[in-house]
C-alpha cells in the first residue's frame, strides 16, 4: 500500500512536459502526455496504490495524453470520472466525450488518446483486466463508450473511492483491503445495470436517497453563497447537473426550492434571536446578507411570501406562529 503525491506549479515549468509524463507513468504505465502550453501548465495528481486497484485523483490544465501500442505487459484498465469538465477521447476507432457524473473505460494493451480542457479534474481507478472480467465478463464491450454504466451508481463509485484516501492510514489493512473488494464489486454492479430497468426500483429509490441526502448537506454548508447555483452542486458531488435535478424531481421538490427554504429559515431564527440590554439587533439589510439574498427588497418578499408576515412584523412578535 503506498500513497504518492506529485504537483507542477508555474514556478517549475522547465521541463514540465517530462516530468507529467514521469508521474503519469509512475502511477499508470507509459504515456505521452503534451500540454497545450507548456509555459503555464500546473498540475497535480494523487495516488493511492493497494493489492489490486490503483486509485488517483488529479487536476490539470489542457493537455493530450496518448497510449502507444504495447505487445507485451501487463493487461490493465483504467475507469475514469470526471469530475469537472467534459474529457473528450478514441480508443479501438470509436472517438466520443463524457462529463462529470459520466464515465469511460480505457484498456492499456490497445492504444488510445485523451484530451482535457484547463482546470480538469477527475478521479481515476486502475485494476488489472483480469480481476473485473472474472466478475464481469463483458468488460470487452465498455472500452471507449459512454453510457456503459449505471448513472444512479456513478458518482458512489467515484466516491467512495475518494474516501478511501482518508482512510489511509487510519485504518487497519484488512479492511482496506475489504473496501477495495467492495469498490471492485460496485464497479461491476455499475456495468451490470447499467440500464435503469435492470434496476430493482428499490434500489434506484436507495440511491437517489443517498444522493438527497449529500444534496441537503451540501446545501445547509453552502446556502448562505449568493451565487450559489445547481452547477456547483453537482461538480461537489461528482454527479451530473441532470441527476441533480432528477433527484429532486423524485422527492417532489427542486434546488431552488430547498435553497429558498434553508436561507428564509435561518433568517427567521437571525430575526427571532434575543439580543442583550447593550446589544443591537442585526439590521433587516445585514441578515438578508448573511442568509444569502441578493438584496433586503428580494428578502423581504420571499419572507412575506413564505411566512405570512414582514421580517419587520417578525422581529417585533419573535414568538409568533409561522404560517
Amino acid at each position: 500500500m503506498t500513497k504518492t503525491v506529485f504537483s507542477i506549479s508555474k514556478s517549475q515549468q522547465a521541463g514540465s512536459a517530462q516530468r507529467w509524463c514521469d508521474y503519469m507513468g509512475e502511477v499508470y504505465y507509459p504515456l505521452d502526455c503534451t500540454p497545450l502550453d507548456p509555459r503555464s501548465f500546473e498540475g497535480s495528481l494523487t495516488a493511492l496504490q493497494l493489492s489490486n486497484l490503483g486509485i488517483s485523483k488529479f487536476t490539470a490544465d489542457a493537455l493530450r495524453t496518448v497510449r502507444r501500442q504495447q505487445l507485451s505487459g501487463t493487461e490493465e484498465v483504467v475507469f475514469i470520472f470526471p469530475t469537472r469538465e467534459r474529457e473528450h477521447f478514441g480508443h479501438l476507432g470509436i472517438e466520443d466525450e463524457v462529463g462529470p457524473g459520466e464515465m469511460y473505460v480505457l484498456n492499456s494493451s490497445e492504444p488510445y488518446w485523451t484530451q482535457i480542457a484547463n482546470k480538469t479534474q477527475n478521479v481515476t481507478i486502475k485494476v488489472p483486466a483480469n480481476c473485473v472480467r472474472e466478475r464481469f465478463p463483458l468488460l470487452d464491450r465498455t472500452y471507449g463508450r459512454r453510457n456503459i454504466a449505471n448513472a444512479g451508481m456513478v458518482p458512489i463509485v467515484a466516491q467512495l473511492a475518494l474516501q478511501t484516501f482518508n482512510m489511509v492510514p487510519l485504518v487497519d489493512p484488512q479492511v482496506l483491503k475489504r473496501t477495495e473488494d467492495n469498490i471492485l464489486d460496485l464497479m461491476c454492479i455499475m456495468l451490470e445495470t447499467r440500464n435503469v430497468s435492470d434496476v430493482p426500483e428499490s434500489t434506484t429509490v436507495a440511491l437517489s436517497d443517498i444522493t438527497f441526502q449529500r444534496l441537503s448537506s451540501f446545501l445547509s454548508l453552502h446556502f448562505r453563497d449568493p451565487g450559489l447555483a445547481p452547477e456547483h452542486a453537482a461538480i461537489s458531488l461528482r454527479v451530473s447537473l441532470r441527476y441533480v435535478h432528477k433527484v429532486y424531481q423524485l422527492h417532489g421538490t427542486t434546488f431552488g426550492r430547498e435553497l429558498m427554504g434553508l436561507r428564509l429559515q435561518e433568517a427567521d431564527r437571525l430575526l427571532r434571536a434575543p439580543y442583550g440590554k447593550n446589544s443591537l439587533p442585526l439590521p433587516i439589510s445585514e441578515v438578508a446578507y448573511i442568509c444569502g439574498f441578493s438584496s433586503q427588497s428580494h428578502f423581504s418578499a420571499r419572507y412575506k411570501e413564505h411566512f405570512g408576515f414582514t421580517p419587520n412584523e417578525r422581529r417585533l412578535n419573535p414568538s409568533e406562529d409561522t404560517a
